[in-house]
Parts: C-alpha cells; structure tokens; sequence
C-alpha cells in the first residue's frame, strides 16, 4: 500500500457514539464497527482528519422531516452520554449482541403511518441511530461549508429512502437530505449522485421541484425491484424539470459497464450543470459478494468513480448506504477512503491483524471477486441513455 498522500484536506466524521448508533441497526448490525476497525488497521486514520458529530437536534431533523415524524421516531428516552467513553482503547465494541432486544414492538404507540413496521421495525435504540446518523452527516457537509475539508466522510449516513414523514427501505432518516440543506447554506448548486444498487428515492423526491439541487442515480430498476421507481431516464416537476437523472442498469452490471456509465453521464452533467459542491452515495449493495446478486460490482468501481468525481475539483461528501455483506462493505468503504486520501490499497493487499480479522476467510485479503454472471447491459442501451442526456442541456 502507498502511504504518500496527496494534499487533500480528508475529513472523516465518526465517534464511539456515532458507530455505536449506526451499529444498532438490525438490518446492519455491527457493519460500522467493522468498516471503522479495518480502516484503523490500515492506518488511515492518520492520512485525514477525525471529526466528532454531535446527535442532531429536533430542530435539525424538522429541517426537512415533519415535526410528527420526528416525535414518533425520537420519542424514547434522552440519549445518556455518559455511557460512553470516547478515549475508550475498545472504541468500536458491541459485544452486546442481544438481537432478541433489537426490536421493540411498537412500544412507541402507534407508528404504523410513519413507515415505523415491518423493514423499518421500531428497535430499542432507534432514537440514537436516527440522531447520530443525521448528526454525522450535517456534521460532514459543515465541515465542507466551513472550508475545512477538501473531502467529508460519514460512513454511517446515506440512507436515501426516508421521506419527509415516513421511515422506508431500513431508512428511518434521511441524512442526505439534510445535509444537502446545510450545504446550501454556502454552496448555490449541489450534485448529488447515488451509486447505491437501490434508487435514491427519497432524496430525488425532496428536490423534484428544485433546480439547484441534481440528482443522479444509477441503480438496478425493474417492476416488482425496491422502490419500484427510477424506471424513467428524466424527471423533475416544476422549475425541477430535467434535475432528477435516473440511469437504471440491468442485471450483472459490471465494473466495466458502470464505470463507464459514470462517466460519460457524468461528463456531460457537470460541466452543464456546474454544481459548486458533490455529494457521493456510495451505497455498495451492488459488490458481487452482497446478498442481493443482481449486480457483479468490485470495489475497484467504486474507487474509479470516486476518482472521476475528484477530478471534478469541487468539495465533496463521502456516505455510505446499503451494503449487506458487512466484510466486503469494509472493504469496499477502506478502499475508498484510502483513495479519497490520495493512498492506494490494492484487491491483493493482505488484511492487517485487528478485532475482525476472522471475519475475512478465506484469502484474507481485500479482494471481492466478481461472480459469472451474464452483463446484461448492452452498449447500445448506455448509447440510448447518453444521447437522451445530451438532449436537455441549457442547465
């Protein structure tokens, strides 16, 4: 691994609290302790810079959600601060591992109109996710308003399907959203782009209206596929019109086949859009090893496209999203931010002894190798989509 860094400003946004929160989640349980750990066992911690967020405020999630919504989803006890210890030598640990008290039924009342059922289940520790995943988030994006950074990192954010009153997707806030909102504050036009296998439902609809907010999303979309949208190629209502930019790939899209998407939609987008800030979901339910097996993804995808947006030279937020084999999300989002710092960390690199080592069988290393599954995507579809792109211009 190279460990000569580029001059770029890395932030990394995280705290014993804020992994602890995102590790509760039960469709994730435990996923931020080991992106983190592998990330510390690379030693790139100490290329960038750690910033600790703060649990968001009422006032900070009625900034896009309903003030209803937040009652329901934070309405457990205050968060006790004190059971933490952020100079702790077992900062990531969760050998608490009780998944029968994950969740709670409904104790909350009655939650069902908020989306608070079946994906979006009510758990014990709800009220902390919801707030230390936003925090983190608004944290990254004034870190980047405040010209700290070069490039802001929350890994635990990314969560793209929450809507203004209701939890969707195992999404309970949208931390996109209101990060964007804090971006906003300095930066007049922000281009966000979703890599995540699901469409960024969720944030395309907070800014369907808007024409200084684009959104690009490339995902898988087919019927009956969650969230059963970003089937069309243009949407957008209003002054909105033409921002929200959906790029669905079929099955066994490869890396070749997204990155090129990537960058050839890319390319005409921003120089025609001319955003003065990105925002980059890096969701990796699509890596070949994920549960899902619908795309056939390595991370070397993922550390091009991020490559491609830091040419852009604007500041950039760094979330992460959906990613269900926890060990190749580690690898996947350590990889990526050892880019993001201008390192290099390649799929042959041995994984250095840490608390998850085990969890790497059977190479060890940090390789996610592709499956042999037929690409269905052919060059003429991605030709259809790049000219029906050309076709808006006038941003």
């Amino acid at each position: 691994m190279c460990l000569e860094p580029e001059k770029r400003n890395v932030c990394l946004v995280r705290s014993a609290q804020s992994i602890w929160a995102a590790d509760c989640l039960p469709a994730n349980k435990g996923r931020a302790s080991m992106v983190h750990s592998l990330i510390d066992a690379f030693n790139l911690d100490k290329l960038l810079t750690i910033k600790i967020p703060q649990a968001a405020t009422d006032d900070e999630l009625a900034r896009f959600h309903s003030e209803e919504y937040v009652r329901a989803a934070c309405s457990s006890a205050s968060i006790a601060s004190e059971q933490y210890d952020d100079t702790s030598d077992d900062e990531y640990d969760d050998d608490d591992d009780d998944d029968d008290n994950n969740y709670n039924n409904n104790s909350q009342g009655d939650s069902r109109g908020f989306g608070l059922e079946f994906d979006c289940a009510v758990f014990d520790q709800m009220e902390q996710h919801v707030r230390y995943i936003a925090g983190g988030t608004i944290c990254a994006a004034r870190t980047l308003v405040e010209g700290n950074a070069d490039i802001a990192i929350n890994w635990e954010g990314g969560r793209h399907h929450a809507g203004r009153s209701k939890a969707a997707g195992f999404c309970f806030v949208n931390d996109i959203v209101l990060g964007i909102l804090v971006l906003q504050q300095r930066f007049s036009r922000v281009l966000y782009v979703d890599l995540d296998l699901h469409h960024g439902d969720g944030v395309q609809n907070a800014f369907l209206y808007s024409s200084s907010v684009m959104t690009l999303s490339f995902h898988h979309a087919e019927r009956g596929f969650y969230p059963n949208s970003g089937m069309t190629s243009v949407e957008g209502k209003g002054k909105g019109t033409g921002y929200s930019i959906n790029i669905a790939l079929k099955r066994g899209a490869s890396d070749s086949t997204f990155v090129s998407a990537f960058s050839r939609i890319s390319e005409i987008l921003v120089p025609e859009f001319q955003p003065d800030a990105v925002v980059l979901q890096c969701g990796c339910d699509g890596l070949a090893g994920d549960p899902h097996k619908i795309f056939n993804l390595t991370p070397d995808a993922f550390v091009q496209c991020l490559k491609l947006a830091i040419a852009w030279n604007r500041p950039l937020m760094l979330l992460g999203g959906g990613g269900y084999n926890h060990a190749d999300s580690a690898r996947c989002w350590t990889r990526i931010t050892a880019a993001a710092c201008g390192a290099d960390i390649s799929a042959d690199q041995d994984i250095p002894d840490h608390r998850f080592y085990t969890e790497y069988p059977p190479a060890f290393d940090m390789r996610v190798d592709a499956m042999l599954l037929h690409d269905e995507n052919t060059q003429k579809q991605l030709d259809e989509k790049v000219s029906e792109i050309k076709s808006l211009g006038g941003f």
